[in-house]
């Protein structure tokens, strides 16, 4: 079933954006010992895939209060863009993004360079009915977009903020950007608090117009 479409000065706001209420909550942190071991973890930790996901990741808490006070449209909900990414639903409506062959479409500005085999990303999917929308409502794709179907997205990681297991203060990202990327497999995964979702893009095909997506 399709959520409730928002709007804010007579544009649509996208499933996945934050509104002003939503603001993060970050609980005091501490060092808890797991199978394999030690670990990131919040001092009152619920059992929960909300505070840590199926691979052990530790999630940032985020209340639900979608459509309350002011969207924040440069920002994402980290709880609606997981279920985004894990369904494979649209980013803007929220209905399946799932089109013709299994195939799903992702949109990205060109600023994010290009979207070859095996790219990773934390944006979810964008159905062909909102995508030709989101070129015209968005800033950043009005500058230019890149779009590709993608036959297959498995889950590659998180992008979160890393912190010092000594310190447990973030660490700096050394690519300065305010969320780092970092698989599954990789050892700081221990120490990372999650933010987004990020899947990785196989069996992709350019996609040059938006406004004839069956063809």
């Amino acid at each position: 079933m399709t959520a409730q479409q928002y709007t804010q000065d007579g544009l649509p706001v996208p499933y996945i954006a934050r509104w002003s209420l939503e603001r993060s909550v970050t609980p005091r942190l501490v060092v808890r010992r797991f199978p394999g071991g030690p670990r990131l973890a919040f001092a009152a930790e619920e059992e929960t895939l909300f505070d840590r996901d199926e691979h052990g990741a530790l999630w940032v808490r985020q209340p639900l209060a979608r459509g309350k006070g002011r969207a924040r449209l440069d920002t994402v909900h980290a709880m609606r863009q997981r279920r985004a990414i894990l369904h494979s639903l649209c980013q803007m409506c929220q209905a399946s993004a799932v089109g013709k062959g299994n195939r799903a479409l992702y949109l990205l500005p060109t600023a994010h360079g290009p979207i070859d085999e095996g790219s990773i990303t934390a944006a979810p999917p964008v159905c062909s009915r909102c995508a030709p929308r989101a070129v015209e409502y968005c800033p950043r794709l009005r500058q230019g977009w890149t779009a590709v179907w993608a036959e297959y997205a498995p889950i590659w990681g998180v992008a979160g903020v890393v912190y010092d297991p000594r310190t447990l203060r973030p660490l700096p990202d050394p690519d300065g950007e305010k969320l780092t990327p970092i698989a599954y497999g990789q050892p700081s995964i221990r120490w990372t608090l999650a933010h987004r979702q990020v899947i990785q893009l196989h069996g992709v095909t350019p996609v040059h117009d938006l406004y004839n997506l069956a063809a």
